[in-house]
């Protein structure tokens, strides 16, 4: 009894149950089944587990796919921009480069005045008509040379005195 108590349903021969007692089959069996059903109710509550689990799983998905969804809407919006940026540049580059044509050639006219009026910046000494012929030339030069080399004039008129 005791031994059919611990064996398993493979162990018990067809032999060995026709020697049972009634009784004994009966305990048997209802043992039987009370595992049946503590293993029925185990796997129910593995069941149910499984579907929390599942449903779980389920609405995480869900909530990835919303996630993926919005995150390719910001991709997509990005390139976009970018491509809304880049017809920009496009656009100004030629008027990009033409500000730069223009620039330079403001910097060239620049420095072309600035060589002109550098030149020009020549004291330029001249007599009127009207001097040249109510004097004499050598008057003239002495004038000219006073206005403009004083300490020269005086100089050279100390000289012109001590040569006999």
């Amino acid at each position: 009894m005791k031994e059919q108590e611990t064996s398993t349903e493979d162990e018990i021969s067809e032999m060995q149950l026709s020697k049972l007692s009634e009784v004994e089959f009966r305990a048997m069996i209802l043992r039987k089944l009370n595992s049946m059903s503590k293993n029925l109710n185990t796997m129910s509550k593995d069941i149910e587990t499984l579907k929390t689990n599942q449903v779980e799983m389920n609405n995480d998905i869900a909530e990835i796919k919303n996630t993926l969804e919005g995150l390719n809407r910001r991709v997509e919006e990005a390139e976009d921009q970018i491509s809304e940026l880049e017809d920009m540049v496009e656009k100004n580059q030629p008027i990009r480069n033409q500000k730069e044509k223009t620039i330079k050639k403001q910097e060239n006219s620049l420095r072309e005045l600035w060589d002109n009026w550098k030149q020009n910046n020549i004291c330029i000494i001249g007599v009127t008509e009207e001097e040249e012929n109510e004097q004499e030339l050598e008057n003239i030069f002495e004038e000219i040379l006073t206005e403009n080399f004083p300490n020269l004039v005086k100089a050279f008129k100390f000289k012109k005195y001590r040569e006999p």
